[in-house]
């Protein structure tokens, strides 16, 4: 039998004697013996081994024949005299050391030694030096350039439908296995449902596509894949997956102090990587739109403001204290390179911060480098609920709905026409004056000062005051305004206008400003304020008004009715909920409050009060007759970063801490990736192949230029990491098992071939996500049946050689959504927004305390609100990641707390309610409830046994409540809503064949 080369990835040559190897005696030590030695030797016991424990190697053939210092490993064909089985049996030496292996274990490397110890491996010799260590060619496979494979020949040439096919074929004939059957079209239907879009297909979509799969197998599959892909469903399901490694969570999580900071705009990142997998965004761009979105350009607003959401993947991190913490600055920039390399290159460095990474050919050296990018680069997360000691408050991206391209700067004074002041008085004011120097109705205080060009200026004590005979219940008020204070600089940024009795401490009367920090959903926005009276209100606007800029306002009082102008849009209306509070009272002050609270500090310029309350289009027509443009609207708030406005190398910080400094370390990448011994010569003619370049010379922060290294097509890493994750969530098991450790000690490949094909694949056709997922679905491999015979599952036990489809349990998230969908409450028009868009606080504090933020929903979970440390109750009980880290695949674990969920679970009991309510309200009779109710739960008909036990159940439980007193129908609805959660309970209903 030939034998394969690249069996578990990476370079290896055949042993000269591998020829006379059995196929089974492969197989065998392949399956058995191999995966062994990875996982529990290799750390003390191979060439990579940073000491090697009794310079016993275990990672060669030859290691295991030398032995170390006690004398040879093995003899082959003697396990009794074999000191490594000695060592196994915990016989003298105890290995390995943390705990002695399973029987069954020992037992297969007993035989593997009578057997002759057949083993293939023969590591080149050829190894590259990173500092001080050296690493074989095979550990370092991922950072080797793909070798495009060809496509390997079978003999059941008939049995593939795609090249994958032939890969996976290729290997199970070469190791004596035959694959399963093709899984029915039901199930096959509920599969790609759930894959795709992460929700269970109807009865009715099922027995469509059996119907059309009984004409033509590969059309219907071909047609509901296509229609899956284009569904909104899809980016919802995939999303999920994204922001798993996204580390996605809208609060920052226990800081060390018990504080849990809400983050407010997190969302827009979540709803930003839905949208980008509906659209099919090629991965490239994807990434580098989250890596370097702010330094792109953009064509359009909505195109600017989609790149400075994505760039929230560096912003929306768990952050440590910043409290007596003088490294916080570089924990964040931690968390992003960390981030960054294990998503993207499958490469965890974060060790390499303190030291030389112990594994993987990371030095602290190259670790700086990269940290260099991130340190040039500021991080705007926010107000992090206004708690210092959590981290200090940084600003955030305003989204604009126009390019600032073109516009004039508005913090420039607007030069008005001669024909305003006309424009003004048509609409018959009682007060005008334009403030180029001082007026005769309004009376300055502590010196204002006018001129011409900057109208009238504000010290912050200075104010107009003035007083006029308004119409009780009505009036306007119309100026244009320049505001210095910082929107977060105190509790009220700024009072422009208020209408009440000087001094009073009542303040009746109508008080227009700026919100401050006061309230964090007012930051930055108008509000107003009708005085101190109980039931008191305050009612804002809805856009963020820039600090330093002009900006015209018309305020109307019409009654109880609000009405708010700013630029020449309508900002709010409020009807109903401002009671009128001004009375007869006439006087009025500009630049402050009645009581001098919050005065302004900037300009003001074209006051305009009239006693009567402006129309919509003669508030509009105050700013049109201006002569000024209408400036950008700030509509929202994003996370994000930007470059640093002096980006710079940094030092390398000894053991990891900023009070010992070493060198300088430039930014750039890592010098593994510079090796040339890395690369294969090219055949026959001595040349390098292709390489990834990282030019030297830094543009800003270094992130541009870092995404376009990330996603060059040649790159070794990136197109692999990703297939592999695509895989992994297609198939229940990676190419690579370890999906996020693509190093030293991650898992080989188990189909190396297989992986780069894929990875070219992907590159060549534009790095689209959705034409890679409809090329694996679409093939033989995945449409395998999970139900196989005894000769196949024994053949290959774990699966790890394809052999059929991998049985999977339903995530967290799908099951949520499979129990509101078959109680037909699940709402399919996506979720907006976030139930903390408007809440700045510390979610967990005091200590012990964790406020309950989340609000009813019947959207999909992606759409719930994902509080670090105070996660959504109806998710928890099923391996739900906690968002501190990179998780790639979701720990699956079987608990009690998950039966005990279906059983206790207010949700599921609501739901099941829900559900035998509708089917009440039906005139059906009993079976034909139970038959709809297996028809939306688990989508087929019940078996005739099915049908009498459901029957039976039901009526026991009638006949056991009849004598609670309760009343009939009551009793009814308990039963089935009983019967409903015995179904949802049920394996059937919880995992995918």
């Amino acid at each position: 039998m030939l034998l394969i080369a690249f069996l578990l990835g990476g370079s290896f040559s055949v042993a000269e004697d591998s020829q006379s190897l059995s196929g089974k005696d492969l197989q065998f030590f392949e399956r058995r013996i191999r995966p062994v030695l990875v996982e529990h030797c290799y750390e003390c016991h191979s060439g990579e081994s940073t000491e090697v424990g009794g310079n016993l190697l275990l990672d060669t053939r030859e290691g295991l024949l030398k032995g170390g210092d006690t004398g040879p490993a093995l003899v082959p064909g003697q396990s009794k005299q074999s000191l490594l089985l000695k060592a196994l049996d915990y016989e003298g030496p105890e290995m390995p050391p943390d705990g002695k292996l399973p029987d069954g274990v020992i037992r297969d490397f007993r035989e593997w030694i009578d057997r002759g110890a057949a083993d293939p491996r023969v590591v080149e010799a050829t190894k590259t030096e990173t500092g001080n260590r050296h690493y074989s060619r095979e550990s370092l496979w991922s950072f080797q350039p793909r070798r495009s494979p060809v496509i390997p020949r079978v003999h059941a040439g008939s049995w593939p439908r795609d090249s994958i096919d032939f890969f996976v074929l290729s290997r199970m004939e070469r190791l004596g296995l035959r694959p399963a059957g093709d899984a029915e079209p039901r199930t096959l239907a509920r599969r790609l449902y759930y894959d795709l879009g992460g929700l269970p297909p109807t009865h009715v979509q099922v027995a469509a596509f059996e119907s059309e799969f009984g004409r033509n197998p590969r059309a219907a599959t071909r047609r509901l894949v296509d229609q899956l892909l284009a569904s909104p469903r899809f980016g919802e399901r995939w999303g999920q997956h994204w922001l798993d490694v996204a580390r996605y969570g809208e609060s920052n999580g226990d800081d060390g102090l018990g504080r849990n900071a809400s983050f407010p705009h997190a969302w827009r990142y979540r709803d930003y990587v839905i949208d980008s997998l509906n659209r099919d965004v090629p991965y490239d761009r994807f990434l580098t739109e989250q890596v370097a979105g702010d330094l792109l350009e953009a064509s359009t607003a909505i195109e600017r403001n989609r790149n400075l959401v994505a760039t929230g993947f560096l912003a929306i991190g768990a952050k440590p204290a910043a409290a007596m913490n003088s490294n916080f600055a570089m924990d964040v920039v931690d968390d992003q390179v960390n981030t960054l390399c294990t998503t993207v290159l499958g490469l965890s460095v974060a060790c390499a911060r303190c030291h030389d990474h112990k594994h993987d050919p990371i030095s602290i050296g190259d670790y700086y480098s990269l940290a260099g990018i991130f340190a040039s680069t500021e991080t705007l997360y926010g107000l992090a609920a206004n708690e210092k000691l959590t981290a200090p408050p940084t600003p955030l991206h305003p989204l604009y709905n126009r390019l600032p391209e073109g516009l004039p700067d508005f913090r420039e004074a607007p030069k008005f026409p001669p024909t305003y002041a006309k424009a003004i008085q048509s609409l018959r004011p009682v007060i005008h004056e334009s403030l180029a120097s001082p007026g005769e109705r309004l009376l300055p205080e502590n010196q204002v000062k006018f001129s011409p060009e900057q109208y009238a200026r504000f010290q912050p004590a200075s104010a107009l005051r003035g007083s006029f005979e308004g119409k009780p219940g009505s009036y306007s008020v119309s100026f244009w305004f320049k505001n210095e204070t910082a929107n977060t600089a105190r509790p009220i940024t700024v009072y422009l206008f208020s209408r009440g009795k000087f001094g009073d401490r009542t303040l009746l009367g109508d008080h227009l400003g700026i919100g401050g920090t006061h309230e964090a959903d007012v930051t930055g926005k108008l509000f107003v304020f009708n005085g101190n009276v109980p039931n008191s209100k305050s009612v804002k606007g809805k856009t963020v008004v820039e600090a330093g800029t002009w900006n015209h306002l018309v305020f109307v009082r019409d009654r109880e009715k609000v009405r708010l102008y700013l630029n020449g849009n309508p900002e709010a209306e409020f009807e109903g909920l401002l009671p009128d509070t001004v009375g007869d009272n006439g006087e009025f002050c500009l630049g402050e409050r009645a009581d001098q609270f919050a005065p302004l500090q900037g300009n003001l310029a074209q006051v305009a009060l009239f006693d009567r309350a402006l129309t919509a289009t003669e508030a509009v027509r105050l700013h049109a007759e201006s002569g000024q443009p209408r400036p950008q609207t700030s509509f929202g708030l994003a996370m994000g970063v930007r470059d640093k406005v002096k980006p710079a190398d940094i030092k390398i910080h000894v053991n990891g801490s900023g009070a010992r400094l070493g060198p300088v370390a430039p930014r750039g990448v890592m010098k593994v990736y510079r090796d040339e011994s890395l690369v294969p010569r090219s055949e026959g003619q001595g040349k390098t192949g292709p390489r990834v370049k990282w030019e030297d010379r830094i543009e800003g922060s270094g992130r541009r230029q870092l995404a376009a290294w990330l996603t060059h097509p040649d790159h070794p890493q990136t197109a692999r990491v990703m297939v592999n994750r695509i895989w992994l969530h297609l198939m229940g098991r990676g190419i690579v098992e370890t999906p996020d450790d693509f190093g030293v000690y991650g898992s080989r490949p188990s189909h190396p071939e297989l992986l780069d094909h894929l990875a070219d694949r992907f590159v060549a056709e534009g790095w689209s996500i959705k034409k890679l997922i409809r090329s694996i679905v679409l093939s033989r491999t995945y449409g395998l049946s999970s139900r196989a015979s005894r000769e196949v599952r024994e053949g290959d036990s774990g699966n790890v050689w394809l052999t059929r489809h991998r049985r999977r349990r339903l995530d967290a998230e799908q099951i949520r959504d499979s129990i509101l969908f078959a109680s037909w409450n699940l709402k399919l028009v996506p979720g907006r927004g976030s139930d903390v868009e408007d809440t700045v606080a510390l979610i967990n504090w005091p200590v012990g305390e964790s406020t309950n933020l989340h609000q009813p929903s019947f959207h999909r979970s992606i759409y719930l609100c994902r509080l670090r440390h105070a996660p959504p109750k109806e998710l928890v009980a099923f391996d739900l990641p906690d968002g501190l880290s990179v998780v790639g695949q979701r720990s699956v674990s079987t608990s009690p707390a998950q039966s005990l969920f279906f059983v206790n679970s207010p949700f599921v009991v609501q739901q099941s309610r829900f559900l035998a309510e509708s089917l009440l309200r039906t005139e059906a009779d009993t079976g034909e409830r139970i038959r709809h109710l297996y028809k939306r739960i688990l989508t087929r008909s019940p078996s005739p046994f099915e049908l009498q036990t459901a029957q039976e159940y039901v009526g026991k439980i009638i006949e056991q409540l009849g004598g609670s007193g309760e009343d009939s129908q009551a009793i009814r609805l308990k039963a089935w809503a009983s019967l409903c959660q015995a179904l949802f309970a049920t394996n059937e209903f919880r995992y995918i064949d």
